[in-house]
């Protein structure tokens, strides 16, 4: 995205239709000539979801988008960080899958649409309770559970 903002403005929408939440842009600190990063240069683009946003876009995700991917088989077991947060992605074919996307497609480029990577804060204290409560929410997991 340091050559071209379209791509950040893209991620945007997309990030914004498929959470219901506005996008906060996030900026460079520093420059960093080897990578041709300016101070202060747009790079990413996040959401934060809590309360009733937070469970319809996690609703959205079990029932409806990870159903759709071809050979899913679930969240890694070992995607947690020790704490009890969890995280996983969706790479950009399959962010065509939610269905905001979708049903706008032609509006999205689709060289553009961004791989989104989905971070899950709970308020368990370690990943076995955390990957417990996903469970009972509907994720499915797969692989050796690490705690």
């Amino acid at each position: 995205a340091t050559g071209n903002n379209a791509f950040l403005h893209v991620a945007g929408l997309v990030v914004q239709s498929i959470t219901n939440v506005r996008a906060t842009v996030h900026r460079a600190r520093k420059s960093i000539i080897a990578f041709g990063l300016r101070e202060r240069q747009a790079v990413s683009v996040s959401c934060d979801l809590t309360g009733e946003d937070m469970y319809c876009f996690l609703a959205k995700v079990v029932d409806v988008v990870m159903p759709r991917i071809k050979d899913y088989k679930g969240v890694s077991g070992g995607s947690g960080d020790g704490n009890g947060n969890l995280a996983f992605g969706f790479p950009a074919e399959t962010v065509g899958i939610f269905p905001e996307v979708e049903i706008n497609y032609d509006m999205y480029p689709p060289k553009m649409i961004p791989y989104i990577d989905v971070i899950v804060h709970t308020t368990a204290t370690n990943d076995k309770d955390a990957r417990l409560l996903l469970s009972s929410m509907g994720v499915p997991f797969y692989g050796k559970h690490v705690n």
